[in-house]
């Protein structure tokens, strides 16, 4: 039985929450390591774990994204898809690199306060543009569901 946009926008939500759990996982190995509650050898093998967590959700999506684009006929709600798909990209890189920048700056070896903190604001309006894309799918599953 094919799938409707409805469905395909439920399991575009279920993908989501996967990502905030593991997002939830890569914050919480990262401060134990900044606290010293996680050696570096378990902090870099959570990241790898994560890290795949990740490939594979962004895969689904994709699935997704194709399935609304080519098959139900909504190249709007794909190209949503995609803007959100990059935002999270975006998001995920800003999120290691300020990892990273602190990382550094607790080992002595360089301050990054600066950069961190310009890290922050770039982060912050990617968090933003991620809620709006997701305030717009939000609406039409809403829409969906009452129609």
């Amino acid at each position: 039985m094919p799938s409707t946009v409805l469905q395909e926008l439920q399991r575009l939500q279920r993908a989501q929450e996967t990502r905030l759990a593991l997002y939830q996982e890569f914050e919480d190995a990262y401060q134990d390591y900044l606290n010293d509650r996680c050696p570096e050898e378990q902090y870099s093998s959570i990241c790898r774990i994560v890290t795949e967590g990740f490939q594979e959700v962004s895969q689904e999506i994709q699935g997704i994204e194709t399935q609304l684009r080519d098959t139900l006929s909504r190249p709007d709600l794909a190209q949503q898809i995609r803007r959100l798909q990059m935002a999270e990209k975006a998001k995920l890189n800003h999120v290691v690199h300020i990892q990273i920048y602190t990382i550094e700056s607790k080992k002595g070896e360089k301050d990054y306060d600066a950069t961190v903190a310009e890290t922050r604001q770039t982060l912050k309006q990617t968090l933003d543009e991620i809620q709006e894309v997701w305030d717009d799918i939000r609406q039409e599953l809403t829409d969906l569901a009452y129609s």
